[in-house]
């Protein structure tokens, strides 16, 4: 494995993480899931994969080989950066669920509330519709449609996204896709932090991907009720 390059190496390290944080199979509140067992599983410590997301160290290629065959994750991928990052077939918890006759709550909620992306909507209009679930997402998610066109090409109307509720916005990354929830209205966007003269974190960027007819616009971090990261994109929907 000498001439992989170790700036790369950690590079797919950081997003496979994010990638299992988004699947619920890292939770930092599950005594099961944390980061700390995630290290453990790494033959290293909690601290040590902070710096490796922060880069300030590179991960081992003997740790590397250890995430791959405890996350199912594509070795090609990994030390190449060919492939899709994990290897195919159901999650381990789908395939356990399977072998013992057990069926999954569905876990996804549907709102009624349709998000218009390039406006506000109130919400008091999100309210428990249904609930379903798709084979490989896991945790409590919430869905809802998409009306507006401020987020295309990458979001449309008619779409259907499914997030994640983020426990607090200190966990919130910049440049990703949010559903902004404050007290009056709901918004789909690109978020950036930002700092005032002090460098205090005080509002939020929300930005369209539409940009050349939507202006980015900045809300107030105390105002924001709740995040929900756009986890998942479903096209085509009625």
């Amino acid at each position: 494995m000498h001439h992989v390059n170790r700036q790369a190496l950690n590079g797919r390290f950081k997003f496979i993480f994010d990638e299992l944080v988004d699947r619920g199979v890292i939770v930092k509140s599950d005594r099961k899931k944390s980061k700390t067992v995630f290290a453990q599983n790494l033959g290293t410590k909690g601290h040590i994969i902070d710096l490796y997301l922060q880069d300030k160290r590179k991960i081992t290629y003997e740790q590397a080989k250890l995430l791959c065959s405890a996350y199912k994750v594509n070795e090609a991928y990994m030390f190449q950066g060919q492939g899709k990052p994990f290897n195919g077939g159901l999650p381990k918890e789908d395939r356990l669920a399977m072998a013992l006759g057990i069926d999954f709550n569905p876990n996804i909620l549907f709102t009624n509330v349709e998000a218009f992306s390039s406006n506000t909507v109130g919400v008091d209009l999100l309210e428990d519709t249904d609930r379903f679930q798709i084979p490989g997402l896991l945790g409590d998610l919430v869905a809802f449609n998409i009306n507006g066109n401020s987020m295309a090409p990458t979001i449309k109307t008619g779409d259907m996204v499914i997030c994640n509720p983020i426990e607090t916005v200190k966990d919130m990354k910049d440049n990703q896709i949010y559903a902004v929830v404050t007290n009056q209205s709901v918004w789909v966007k690109r978020v950036q932090k930002c700092f005032d003269k002090f460098g205090r974190w005080t509002h939020l960027r929300l930005i369209s991907d539409n940009y050349h007819e939507y202006d980015p616009f900045l809300v107030e971090l105390k105002d924001v009720r709740r995040l929900l990261k756009v986890k998942r994109k479903l096209t085509g929907l009625d």
